[in-house]
C-alpha cells in the first residue's frame, strides 16, 4: 500500500520543493517507486523536473496536444470538479531522467480554480448530495495513479497556504513533513 507524505509549511522559501525532490530521489535510489506530486499552482516542482525549455514541451503537459490525455493534476481531477460524466483515471506521470522508479505527477496553474468548489464541498457535502464526492477525489486520483505505477510512496509538494486543497491533502496523507529554516519570521 502506498504511503502518502505531504510536505507543507505556510511560509514560502523553506525548501518544500527541494526537499520533496531530494527525498524522492533518495527513496528511488533505495529501490522504492516514488511519485512526486506538484499541488502548488506555481508549479515549481514541475518546472524544476521538466525544465520547460521549449513551447513543445509545455504543450505536451498543458497544451492542445494534451487534450484527451491525463497528463497533469488538473486534468486528472477534471471529471469530479468540472462535472464530466466519466470516472477519474490515473495520471500519466513523467519518468524522471537519471533515477529509475521516480515519477512526476505534474502540477497545473489552474488547480487553484478548484479551491472554492472544494471548500464549499468540504463544508456542505453532508447537505448537498452533488458535492459529496469532491473531498475524496484528490485522494482517489492519487491512489489510482499509485496503483498504476506500483508506487511505494507519494510525496506531495504543497503550496504555502491554508487552502482547501492543502487542508484536504493534509487530512488524507499518512504523514506530513514540515520543512523549516532558522528564520526570524518562522
Amino acid at each position: 500500500m502506498v504511503r502518502k507524505i505531504a510536505l507543507f509549511n505556510h511560509k514560502g522559501g523553506v525548501s518544500k520543493t527541494t526537499t520533496t525532490f531530494n527525498l524522492g530521489w533518495m527513496l528511488a535510489s533505495k529501490g522504492k517507486k516514488v511519485i512526486l506530486v506538484d499541488t502548488d499552482p506555481q508549479c515549481n516542482l514541475s518546472g524544476m523536473v521538466l525544465g520547460f525549455s521549449t513551447k513543445q514541451e509545455l504543450e505536451k503537459i498543458y497544451g492542445e496536444s494534451a487534450k484527451g490525455k491525463i497528463l497533469n493534476i488538473k486534468a486528472g481531477l477534471a471529471p469530479a470538479f468540472e462535472s464530466q460524466p466519466r470516472e477519474i483515471e490515473a495520471v500519466n506521470c513523467v519518468p524522471i531522467e537519471g533515477q529509475d522508479g521516480l515519477f512526476l505527477l505534474p502540477g497545473h496553474v489552474g488547480l487553484a480554480e478548484y479551491e472554492v468548489t472544494l471548500g464549499l464541498a468540504q463544508e456542505l457535502s453532508a447537505s448537498i448530495q452533488t458535492l459529496k464526492n469532491l473531498p475524496g477525489s484528490i485522494s482517489y486520483l492519487l491512489d489510482k495513479t499509485a496503483t498504476k505505477y506500483s508506487a511505494d510512496y507519494i510525496l506531495i509538494d504543497m503550496s504555502p497556504s491554508l487552502s482547501s486543497i492543502n487542508q484536504n491533502l493534509l487530512m488524507t496523507s499518512d504523514f506530513f513533513i514540515l520543512p523549516t529554516i532558522p528564520d526570524f519570521f518562522q
